[in-house]
């Protein structure tokens, strides 16, 4: 289907309104569910939103008794979006007819989109599944990872499948466990951290001190083994916000090392060779190594566990020369 141009025009007379009523506020009440914040937002500042007859372009205008609102708005419809299938090499550590569990690299995106339509997992799975060895339908994502990070991922073959994980998922029958080198020496043995994680306006998670504001989140971290400059823990996730661990331990005052975004970049070495090293990595150094579910259709309990890469098995062994 090729792309099409459709206009709207939308009109809105204020009889009744509340004092100090923001006009961003007020259309995301009051148009369809397709224009989000953002578009909204886009809207009003490239001037198709007029408020009797005057071009705002204010998204923060505060809205009056008796305003007539109209808009004028041009948009998109793309063509849909179709899953193509490439060849990949793909760490599959378990399969069946119904699920895999993939072992995926750091620096490799999960699932296509806009500025990543190829060269994805999820590509990379479909020309697998193409195989006369399974016949298929389309992968689904039961779980995913940052880019950034390495570790088990859960893709199913079927809907009905990906709907008894996700509830597995919000039950917390499922249990995924972490590895990760964090800066700094940690010196209780055992954290437990619950807090309400939303996103900010760089785009990047952060704890809210509103209890009410971001979603609940709930995580456990044991220390494993303390070196001069780094900790290497174990992290168990009960919930599955988007950044939660790397949240987490930047609010700790420990980030986890490389993770540039939230604070992890920097680790103090006096050897030159070591920061060097450090400083040319292109890794987060968190693993999803262990993940535990009931299966679907079997009603088994599998386990499989990852061994961590090779890059932050390296580094391990870098950072213990520090100690000498």
């Amino acid at each position: 289907m090729p792309k099409q141009i459709i206009k709207k025009y939308y009109k809105f007379f204020l009889e009744k309104i509340k004092t100090k009523t923001r006009l961003d506020n007020y259309l995301i009440e009051k148009l369809p569910i397709m224009y989000t914040r953002s578009i909204i937002h886009k809207i009003i500042i490239l001037g198709n939103v007029y408020i009797n007859k005057n071009k705002i372009i204010k998204k923060k205008y505060n809205l009056k008794k008796k305003d007539i609102i109209e808009i004028y708005n041009l948009y998109i419809k793309k063509a849909k979006w179709f899953l193509k299938s490439e060849k990949r090499k793909i760490n599959i550590i378990y399969e069946d007819e119904y699920l895999l569990i993939i072992n995926k690299p750091f620096n490799s995106v999960v699932h296509p989109g806009t500025s990543n339509p190829k060269g994805t997992i999820l590509n990379g799975i479909k020309f697998y599944l193409e195989k006369p060895k399974i016949p298929l339908k389309k992968p689904y994502l039961a779980n995913r990872i940052d880019k950034e990070t390495s570790g088990l991922i859960i893709v199913v073959t079927d809907e009905k499948i990906l709907k008894n994980l996700s509830k597995q998922f919000t039950l917390n029958l499922i249990k995924k466990k972490y590895i990760a080198l964090v800066n700094g020496n940690i010196e209780t043995n055992n954290i437990t951290i619950s807090s309400n994680i939303r996103r900010n306006r760089n785009q990047k998670y952060n704890m809210d001190i509103y209890k009410f504001r971001g979603k609940v989140c709930l995580s456990t971290f044991q220390v494993i083994e303390r070196l001069k400059y780094i900790t290497v823990l174990k992290c168990r996730l009960y919930t599955g916000r988007t950044h939660q661990i790397r949240v987490h331990l930047k609010k700790l005052g420990h980030p986890i090392f490389n993770d540039k975004k939230y604070g992890g970049d920097q680790i103090l070495c006096q050897k030159k060779r070591i920061n060097h090293i450090i400083k040319n990595s292109n890794f987060i150094a968190l693993h999803a190594n262990s993940l535990e579910l009931i299966h679907p259709i079997f009603r088994n309990k599998i386990k499989y566990n990852s061994i961590i890469p090779y890059q932050i098995y390296l580094f391990l062994k870098l950072m213990s020369t520090c100690l000498h």
